[in-house]
């Protein structure tokens, strides 16, 4: 992703049929034809690779609003790599300029994989002056890894061993989430292991066009992941996945004696309930009676059964009661921290989400995703959001 050049050939595929277009949150709000991916990829190669016409502040402006949510490219019959073409493309860009202040906090997040010992500091911060906007998470009093343990045993028969891989979000934000994963495992017959040194997963690099910051993160947890035994490596957060998965073989180059250990580790990723989803439940879970709806997280098409897992999991505690949205799949605008850069269109994308979850008169709201957690509980104050493996913990008693 360094070299915009080496996209020069996929970018000759695009057919112009319009698929991206469709797919796309940002052109369906805004109804502006270069917002739509393949639209965005093809000024990309006109002005980066062709040099058709100069590089203009509207231009980075159109670069800039992408909300990596991969849609287009899942959409693309030529799997033209859009989100990566966009990537390369900032990459090129921020050369020379100065950092802006929010990637500089964005960076420090991934570093401490949170906020460090400063997390339950600042949440009380935040809630004292209100400094952040409310679609912003509280950060935890204490973070994950401040009250973890190396390994928890299965309970029962033991059936498999895995690693876990929390994410910043998680280990920041959510470390319930954590906590409710590791029951659910260990419930399962699941040995979980929590691994010492892993990284951020390096997609809020990618995200700014640090693709730098993004290697090291990919060489350091390769390095860690790839020496365990384990018979996978989960995580939670379906962005971590994407990016440990299929990002960490694209910026590890060939040459490197890591790249076929990312190979090879890449086939051992799993989102946490897509895991347990073909592993099977080892227990029968209590009643959770309750209606519920699925957001399905547009980091997704990583694996082709994650969509489902949910589902096929949840479908198995009695009294709950899955109602779908009309667009399960529609983005909810969160994009990691795009709502901070573009709040208004940000919001404007949300409605249309809010709308849909309201529409099926649900209680509870399950997504993977932490970012779209946040941003969804702060505009649904009467619905419970939360992980898919924490509502059954629930059903499971904890």
């Amino acid at each position: 992703m360094r070299e915009l050049k080496k996209y020069a050939e996929p970018l000759q595929k695009c057919a112009y049929c319009k698929f991206c277009q469709v797919s796309c949150p940002i052109y369906l709000q805004e109804i502006f034809e270069p917002d739509a991916g393949g639209a965005r990829a093809n000024l990309i190669e006109a002005v980066l690779l062709e040099n058709k016409y100069p590089v203009s502040g509207r231009f980075e402006e159109i670069v800039d609003r992408c909300l990596l949510c991969t849609n287009c490219v899942q959409s693309c019959p030529a799997a033209i790599p859009i989100d990566e073409v966009v990537i390369s493309a900032r990459h090129q860009l921020r050369k020379g300029k100065p950092e802006r202040v929010s990637y500089k906090l964005k960076k420090k997040f991934m570093e401490d994989r949170g906020f460090g010992a400063l997390t339950g500091k600042l949440g009380a911060l935040v809630s004292r002056t209100g400094i952040l906007p409310g679609e912003f998470p509280r950060p935890a009093d204490k973070a994950f890894s401040a009250i973890s343990r190396k390994v928890y045993p299965a309970e029962g028969q033991k059936r498999g061993r895995v690693a876990y891989f929390v994410g910043c979000a998680t280990n920041a934000f959510y470390p319930e989430t954590a906590l409710d994963v590791i029951r659910v495992f260990n419930r399962s017959g699941v040995e979980v292991i929590i691994p010492e040194g892993v990284k951020c997963c390096g997609l809020p690099a990618l995200a700014e066009g640090d693709v730098d910051t993004a290697v090291e993160m990919a060489v350091a947890n390769v390095s860690i992941l790839s020496g365990l035994e384990v018979d996978a490596v989960i995580t939670d957060c379906t962005s971590c996945g994407m990016a440990l998965r299929t990002k960490a073989l694209k910026l590890i180059p060939e040459a490197d004696p890591l790249f076929w250990k990312a190979h090879a580790l890449s086939a051992k990723i799993f989102e946490a309930t897509d895991y347990l989803s073909k592993l099977g439940l080892a227990s029968e879970p209590g009643a959770f009676n309750e209606r519920y709806t699925y957001h399905v997280p547009c980091h997704r098409k990583w694996t082709p059964t994650l969509n489902d897992a949910p589902r096929l999991l949840l479908a198995q505690v009695p009294g709950a009661v899955r109602v779908e949205m009309e667009y399960p799949e529609r983005c909810c605008g969160a994009g990691g921290t795009f709502f901070l850069d573009y709040p208004q269109l940000s919001r404007e994308i949300k409605a249309r989400k809010v709308e849909d979850v309201l529409g099926t008169r649900s209680s509870v709201l399950v997504t993977q995703c932490p970012a779209c957690r946040s941003y969804l509980q702060a505009e649904l104050k009467s619905h419970k959001v939360m992980h898919p493996l924490s509502l059954l913990a629930r059903a499971y008693g904890f």
